[in-house]
């Protein structure tokens, strides 16, 4: 028996994928479409190459649900979005980028994006539950959470937010949507240092690296504030 698979990179890093590798009674099998969020539950006790055997796969049916609905969004033009939004969105979707960003970043921005700018008959049945800490502030902080595999480019997805949150506040100032603010907060010193590619004004900024805002726009982030912090 084997778990390995001679290929296992069957996509393209730019696309939605379109197979993916499954495991039935412990052997791969190429199957078609996406991968359904979700995570193992593997038994402690057993040694790691019998676990595999016995683990139990738990689909993460919200996360799902909202995948669907934002490609069907997405699918559509993206319906109910505003001016600066609909001109990041273009700008990062656009087919001849010298630099083209991943589908998972496009996907987690266009995530966040639909979170906050879609209409509520697009969110219908998307009810995002409150933590302690969430009501203990009595709704003043919401929190969304991107999880993305590591070497992903999640430091780029932040810049895209970034992006798209300030220059969003600066042109909407009393849209409560959105922040000209941006805290960044990380582990430690190490990370704190790199996080720096997220000031507009650093030498090797990301909105620069990767092209992440139209020319017309750099120079508008700078106006935003920014603090990093461990």
């Amino acid at each position: 028996m084997t778990l390995a698979v001679d290929n296992p990179i069957i996509n393209s890093p730019f696309e939605e994928p379109l197979r993916y590798w499954d495991y039935r009674e412990g052997q791969p099998i190429l199957s078609s479409g996406r991968r359904p969020a979700g995570y193992y539950l593997r038994p402690r006790t057993r040694e790691a190459q019998l676990s595999m055997l016995e683990e139990e796969f738990v689909l993460l049916e919200m996360v799902n649900m909202i995948r669907e609905k934002v490609k069907n969004w997405c699918e559509r033009n993206y319906p109910g979005i505003i001016s600066i939004t609909r001109q990041l969105l273009n700008h990062w979707n656009y087919p001849d980028r010298e630099r083209k960003l991943f589908f998972c970043q496009r996907e987690a921005a266009e995530t966040l994006i639909w979170l906050n700018e879609a209409s509520p008959a697009e969110r219908q049945s998307i009810i995002i539950p409150k933590d302690e800490f969430n009501n203990s502030l009595k709704g003043t902080l919401t929190r969304y959470a991107c999880k993305m595999a590591t070497g992903s480019g999640k430091t780029v997805v932040m810049g895209m937010v970034i992006a798209w949150q300030v220059l969003n506040k600066l042109a909407n100032p009393q849209d409560r949507r959105y922040s000209d603010a941006v805290l960044l907060v990380c582990p430690n010193l190490t990370i704190r240092e790199r996080l720096k590619v997220l000031l507009p004004w650093n030498r090797k900024n990301y909105y620069d690296q990767f092209d992440l805002v139209p020319v017309s726009f750099k120079e508008r982030l700078h106006r935003g504030k920014f603090f990093i912090t461990n």
